[in-house]
């Protein structure tokens, strides 16, 4: 599961997701009951996704013959023995497909659900939270059912792209926290450093300053770094955000108990 308030770009990172799996020849099956198909093509859906990939198999509420708990009922009698094996659900959005707040109808969901999960698929469940946002909307049924869940926050992002934390809520495979981003115009899903996704506006900006200074210098040592970037060398903070991210946007090495730094 992973679950987020409205706005998050859910239904981005499961088009991403789904984009992904595909052309590492799984086959996808995106059931959407929650997109208007104006939406699909505003966002060019259609053809970065759906026409481009011939497993991936796209079911969209407007063309659907069944209901969303039909649908589910539909692909758990065909659930035996690997049936499902190499094969990624996506729901988006559980709501659709449940009473979320009702013990007995989160229940029933659930149990489709990890009978797939038992014919071998990997199931993505996109969900919504409470309104303040700090956790995922129903039934302790669902937590109970769910294997691994995320809540996704959505990070400051470069124009053409959107960025998430997808921070552990319930795991039970080793899953962490993880950063990712999709590019808007083709769908393509990268991992982003889970630190670059958790910066405010400052920290940003420091690592773009310093970004720039270490482009124009193969080495330069810490004193001139700091006064480059306008800060002086027994600023505290900026010590520490060089320490912070040092391995990650840039590395240091020490001589004579001198620290220089080039980009990493």
């Amino acid at each position: 599961m992973i679950y987020a308030n409205g706005g998050m770009g859910k239904s981005w990172l499961g088009f991403g997701i789904a984009k992904y799996a595909a052309q590492h020849n799984m086959h996808v099956i995106y059931l959407d009951y929650d997109n208007p198909i104006s939406v699909l093509k505003d966002r060019g859906i259609e053809a970065s996704l759906i026409n481009a990939y011939h497993n991936v198999s796209y079911s969209h509420r407007s063309k659907a013959k069944l209901q969303p708990i039909e649908m589910l009922e539909a692909f758990e009698q065909m659930a035996v023995g690997n049936q499902y094996s190499n094969t990624l659900f996506i729901l988006d959005s559980l709501r659709n497909f449940c009473e979320v707040k009702s013990d007995v109808s989160a229940m029933r969901a659930s149990d489709k659900l990890m009978n797939l999960r038992e014919a071998g698929a990997t199931i993505v469940v996109l969900h919504h939270s409470t309104k303040n946002g700090s956790n995922y909307e129903g039934s302790n049924n669902l937590r109970n059912s769910i294997d691994n869940m995320f809540r996704l926050i959505q990070s400051e992002s470069p124009d053409g792209e959107i960025r998430w934390l997808l921070e552990v809520e319930k795991e039970r495979a080793a899953i962490t926290d993880t950063g990712l981003s999709i590019n808007v115009d083709d769908l393509t899903l990268t991992t982003v450093d889970v630190e670059t996704v958790q910066l405010n506006r400052e920290e940003k900006d420091f690592i773009e300053q310093v970004e720039v200074v270490l482009s124009q210098h193969d080495k330069i040592n810490k004193t001139k770094l700091l006064e480059a970037i306008g800060h002086k060398k027994d600023d505290k903070t900026a010590r520490d955000r060089l320490d912070r991210f040092d391995g990650v946007h840039w590395k240091s090495e020490k001589a004579k108990g001198i620290y220089t730094y080039s980009l990493a």
